[in-house]
């Protein structure tokens, strides 16, 4: 059976996303989680021990979602621009299909780097990594000059979902005033308006920044040196090429949960 087989414990991991994209971790409480999903909190202990793991178990199964997605649209891929497009427009699709989810996915990022770490893992132990495949393919391909592919991914992803955060609180800033106005405040700082904030570019532009930015210092280009790229290629292949066997070694160090 699969690890979302109930359809109880699935609604309540829904509720959950929600709950703790609005509240945070510190915030939710296990009552909330219920009247969302519509349930008592004691059917919400029989499936999770406590709030922190109900917190845990809802990431891992955002985290997956997440990456099913992205595998679901698997295509071939003819060059280093389409490769980068593909996985940076499916982070974006994700955030614009699924906020809640992508917002807790920030939370992830920002404020609990140990549960992220025990993620990635756990990905690398499944071998469901898909992301790492398709810049490793590129790599092999001498469409993408080498690099470590998991380094790169997260780094990837990390532009982008800084980019959706200052997206986010720009439009939460545009609907109230910045400083209060009072007798005291200096009159350039009294009651500064949304409409005298700096404008950020919609997020379609900023897409194609960040895969032209990335591209200018991934893709290999026709005039890159074939014997220099060949002589990288060939060290990079016993370190950042090998990313699932160093990291599954590393991984056997860790004991499970």
């Amino acid at each position: 059976m699969g690890r979302y087989d109930s359809s109880q414990k699935r609604a309540i991991l829904e509720a959950a996303v929600a709950v703790f994209a609005r509240k945070g971790l510190d915030g939710a409480t296990i009552r909330l989680v219920g009247r969302k999903a519509g349930v008592n909190s004691a059917l919400i202990y029989y499936y999770f021990e406590n709030k922190r793991k109900l917190f845990e178990e809802a990431i891992r199964m955002v985290f997956g979602d997440f990456l099913l997605m992205l595998g679901s649209n698997k295509k071939p891929f003819e060059s280093a621009r389409a490769r980068i497009a593909f996985l940076v427009n499916g982070i974006f699709d994700y955030y614009e299909t699924r906020r809640e989810r992508m917002r807790l996915m920030m939370q992830v990022f920002n404020l609990h780097v140990n549960l992220l770490a025990e993620i990635i893992l756990d990905v690398l132990r499944s071998k469901k990594a898909f992301p790492l495949a398709v810049l490793q393919e590129g790599m092999a391909r001498k469409e993408l000059k080498p690099f470590s592919p998991l380094q790169l991914w997260w780094n990837l992803l990390g532009m982008c979902i800084f980019t959706i955060q200052a997206q986010e609180i720009v439009a939460r800033l545009s609907q109230k005033k910045i400083y209060p106005s009072s007798p005291e405040s200096p009159v350039a700082c009294r009651g500064v308006l949304h409409r005298d904030l700096p404008l950020l570019p919609p997020l379609p532009e900023r897409k194609k920044e960040i895969i032209e930015l990335l591209l200018s210092g991934l893709a290999v280009s026709k005039t890159t040196n074939v014997k220099a790229q060949n002589d990288v290629m060939k060290n990079v292949e016993g370190h950042a090429l090998s990313w699932p066997d160093k990291i599954m070694d590393a991984t056997k160090r860790v004991p499970p949960r």
